[in-house]
């Protein structure tokens, strides 16, 4: 693809609006360059619009401005040439299905191959040997006959990336996915993205709540505020006490604990409204 505005690598955005209706939701946000083999945190408060410009990104919501990835703008390109370079996960996958685990991620393989020619339900044999591999990968071979739904919530979320590091993206959007996860599994799908994102050279961007899971996994973080980029950069650099005050309204400090930052927080801000 020829680069239409310039040929660095990584992806950004440049001057990325959205609105819903007649209220805008994404204000100007200009996402430095990420890097490939990093993993990247979008933290924020609640309604700062994290997931809405994951989704932005990926081309599931009309935006204006750019999204630029290796210096194309991916806002010119048909939506199912940009899904094969970026692919989205949300939050979490459907509980109620009859697909056992391998079957989810061969689906996610195929739908990744149609535009390359492969018939619907016909599988070649690279597309399986990749959806063993990535099972294999993730530690998900001996779960790979078990239904999607008598699965635990961590276990889904790995099905969920396995369908999505099979698609063989560029870009990984990752919405929460350690919610709801109790702390072995958030550990267990925290050191699944880590391990590929660094094995496949991803460029990966994780909503994350807990900003101390932030900290302990991500190279960068980008902070939202009302839908406008607050802050981005190193997450030692960015997250402070004085972001703490004026992002989320609470009174917090960082403080090390076996050689690792860790934020403490003391209490909120009387006088401040995250969502105000």
């Amino acid at each position: 693809m020829k680069p239409l505005v310039s040929s660095n690598a990584g992806l950004c955005t440049a001057g990325l609006n959205m609105h819903y209706g007649n209220r805008q939701v994404l204000c100007d946000v200009a996402l430095p360059p990420l890097a490939g083999g990093s993993v990247t945190a979008l933290i924020g408060p609640n309604a700062a619009g994290k997931s809405t410009l994951l989704r932005g990104i990926a081309g599931l919501h009309k935006t204006s401005g750019q999204v630029l990835l290796d210096g194309v703008d991916l806002n010119r390109l048909p939506q199912v040439e940009r899904a094969q370079h970026i692919v989205y996960l949300p939050q979490s996958l459907p509980e109620r299905t009859r697909l056992c685990a391998f079957e989810a991620v061969l689906s996610a393989a195929m739908a990744g191959h149609r535009t390359g020619g492969f018939a619907p339900g016909r599988p070649s044999a690279a597309v399986l040997h990749g959806v063993e591999q990535v099972l294999q990968d993730l530690d998900l071979t001996a779960l790979a006959d078990r239904p999607i739904d008598a699965l635990s919530g961590g276990q889904r979320q790995l099905v969920g990336l396995a369908q999505a590091l099979v698609r063989q993206p560029r870009v990984l959007l990752l919405d929460e996915p350690t919610s709801a996860l109790d702390l072995y599994h958030q550990c267990q799908v925290v050191e699944a993205i880590t391990r590929a994102t660094h094995e496949r050279q991803l460029i990966t961007l994780v909503v994350v709540h807990d900003i101390n899971l932030a900290l302990g996994f991500s190279q960068q973080v980008v902070v939202l505020h009302h839908g406008r980029l607050a802050a981005a950069g190193p997450a030692l650099e960015v997250i402070n006490p004085q972001l703490l005050r004026d992002v989320y309204g609470v009174d917090a400090s960082l403080e090390q604990v076996r050689g690792r930052p860790l934020v403490m927080v003391d209490g909120r801000l009387p006088s401040h409204s995250a969502l105000g």
